[in-house]
């Protein structure tokens, strides 16, 4: 049967009709007179064909429009290549399995593995086996996948691995958006790049921005230093070079020193690892090597043996940021306590500047070393081969000596507008106050009982040590002071005080990392 045979009548007669005299009937511009004419032209074409060929232009048209609104999208999925093609049809519709060097696209985005399944009707591909997905700088890699056409979403798992302009992030699963250029990762995750390594349960990464947020058991790891920074939640923020902790953040700076010890180590301590070495043990007739216990090992057999101690510094706040350029700077934020051998110290804002050494602390802050507790406006440290050389407090600046701990309310009392602590080998040498210098010395008799205070003043005023206890003390410039018997102050010692002694506060402790799973320890 003919394609004219099929024409309703009234199209035929339209058809065999003079076009002019009907276009001009109805007064059309020049731009629908050119569609109908172009009508008019397939019309002619398609009546003069046999009807099959007709039907199976007719099923092509309808085909290619279903696929473009299945996809919803301008650029339909594009087979660029496999090895191997079969065609099946399934309860779900149509599909097509690609074996071997499997090649497809859509858009700017190139898949590839070695086997696939699409699914036609529901515009969606699984691939499997060494699964690539480029687009533009980002290449994403997987033994397993599934591409959806239509929201053009990838879901990798079994291992997921995504590098884009020097980043790398790696997780068990993960999926990519390549329309909104986001992805996002679950199950171990870890981003690497030249400064820094982040583990966390989940990650989503941004490519516009390459910014990068971190979920859950975050630890951050620092590439040009020793820091470990551990909490919730990390956000990166690229364009500003700034990493943002939250969530109970802890930093953890690592030092660590070698020293040899002329007694073996029996007992494991916090922030140590030992060797313990095993001691030879004479028999009768010969000599025969039989390991001993730790617990009977003794100083007579010991021999020097070395041990590695690490002296880790930690730096916790309400918020915890990294920022990084030619150096990585550190700075808490909020309840900042900091705790490390010899050393606390309390603040509202803390930064660390590990290329120089230097700690600054502001908003109140309290230091601790050994027994001397110092406060001013602003406190620098200053540190140098791993080890704290000077103190600097600046404004309103106090001391308490505590070198009595029988009697803990007769701190040695020490203040003035700058006070300056010198530290050599770990051990305070000299404590120096200057500009309205004040002290409040509690003295003592030869059998160590107390024996009366005197306060004075001066331009400025030394405290020298000598193995770690007060030697002697210097008032320079406009001495004035008191003496004051024991039996006059003994009741109301507190009325002698310094003006702005500070408050009892107690001393915060080191923490102890909770992320180990990728501990540098």
């Amino acid at each position: 049967m003919l394609f004219k045979e099929v024409i309703p009548i009234n199209v035929k007669m339209w058809i065999n009709s003079n076009l002019n005299t009907f276009v001009s009937r109805l007064y059309l511009k020049k731009s629908i007179k050119f569609v109908l004419i172009s009508y008019y032209t397939l019309a002619s074409m398609l009546y003069k064909l046999p009807f099959h060929i007709v039907r199976l232009l007719l099923l092509l048209l309808v085909h290619q429009h279903l696929y473009a609104q299945i996809s919803g999208s301008k650029d339909p999925i594009i087979l660029n290549h496999a090895d191997l093609m079969e065609g099946k049809e399934t309860a779900s519709g149509s599909i097509r399995e690609l074996k071997g060097n499997v090649s497809i696209s859509q858009g700017n985005v190139i898949l590839s593995c070695s086997h696939a399944i699409e699914y036609i009707q529901q515009n969606l591909v699984e691939l499997s086996g060494d699964v690539i997905l480029k687009q533009g700088s980002l290449t994403l890699s997987t033994p397993f996948a599934l591409y959806d056409g239509n929201s053009r979403l990838a879901k990798g798992r079994s291992g997921v691995k995504i590098v884009d302009r020097g980043k790398t992030v790696i997780a068990q699963t993960g999926d990519y958006s390549t329309s909104e250029y986001i992805a996002r990762f679950y199950g171990n995750v870890s981003v690497e790049d030249d400064s820094a390594l982040i583990f966390a349960d989940t990650v989503y990464y941004e490519r516009d921005s390459r910014n990068s947020s971190a979920f859950g058991h975050v630890s951050v790891l620092g590439k040009r230093n020793s820091a470990i920074i551990e909490g919730d939640t990390a956000y990166s923020i690229n364009q500003a070079g700034i990493t943002r902790i939250l969530g109970k953040p802890v930093l953890f700076l690592i030092d660590s020193s070698k020293v040899n010890l002329d007694e073996p180590i029996l007992q494991k301590k916090e922030d140590e690892k030992k060797v313990i070495i095993q001691i030879p043990k004479k028999i009768k007739g010969k000599q025969k090597s039989v390991p001993k216990s730790k617990e009977i090992v003794n100083k007579k057999e010991s021999i020097s043996i070395q041990k590695m101690k690490y002296d880790t510094m930690t730096i916790e706040g309400d918020t915890l940021e990294v920022y990084r350029s030619s150096q990585d700077i550190f700075k808490a934020l909020g309840k900042v306590s900091i705790a490390r051998s010899g050393l606390a110290a309390i603040a509202k804002i803390a930064l660390f500047l590990p290329k120089q050494d230097s700690l600054l602390l502001q908003g109140s802050p309290i230091v601790w070393y050994d027994s001397t507790r110092l406060q001013a406006d602003t406190i620098h440290i200053h540190i140098k081969d791993k080890k704290v050389q000077k103190i600097d407090a600046q404004i309103d600046a106090f001391a308490l000596m505590s070198d009595d701990t029988i009697r803990s309310d007769r701190s040695q009392q020490l203040s003035g507008k700058h006070i300056e602590v010198n530290i050599v080998k770990d051990t305070i040498r000299s404590i120096i106050a200057s500009k309205e210098s004040k002290s409040l010395y509690f003295k003592v008799d030869e059998q160590g009982n107390p024996d009366g205070a005197a306060r004075n003043t001066s331009d400025s005023i030394k405290v020298m040590f000598s193995k770690g206890e007060i030697d002697k003390i210097i008032w320079i410039g406009g001495v004035q002071g008191d003496v004051y018997p024991e039996y006059i102050i003994e009741k109301h010692i507190q009325d002698y005080d310094l003006p702005g002694k500070p408050k009892f506060i107690e001393r915060p402790k080191k923490r102890v990392r909770r992320n180990m799973r990728n501990s540098r320890i």
